[in-house]
């Protein structure tokens, strides 16, 4: 029975790997000219010093950690402002009403949506 899956199979890999080798080598060469190109294009960006490089990963995140301050700063003065509009929400227009429960509504159904994708499955919810 193997033996004549084998026999049966052969032609069948041969002639698809006879097939897909031209598509393989075409993909290859367009992949290492397209690498190329972008390590040519870029050479600017590369550090070429060991030390340097070694910094790198610990330079972006002190960076980056740097920014916290100035973030909850910012953060601050938006929640002000958004305490300050909550207190005089009987002033509100009603477009700008209508257009934070819209907003509210949008949010709360993308988080559904993304729910649903996580579960894989349309019931079972209790939303």
């Amino acid at each position: 029975m193997a033996q004549a899956l084998r026999s049966r199979l052969g032609p069948l890999v041969s002639k698809a790997q006879a097939s897909l080798e031209p598509a393989y080598k075409w993909s290859e060469k367009q992949a290492a000219n397209t690498y190329d190109k972008l390590m040519k294009d870029n050479q600017q960006y590369v550090v070429k010093d060991k030390a340097a490089a070694d910094k790198l990963g610990r330079q972006l995140v002190y960076t980056n950690l740097a920014k916290i301050p100035e973030v909850l700063a910012q953060n601050g003065k938006e929640w002000g402002t958004l305490r300050q509009k909550a207190s005089k929400i009987t002033e509100l227009p009603l477009t700008e009403v209508g257009t934070y429960l819209l907003f509210a509504g949008e949010v709360y159904a993308w988080s559904c949506v993304g729910e649903i994708i996580g579960r894989g499955s349309v019931t079972g919810y209790s939303f």
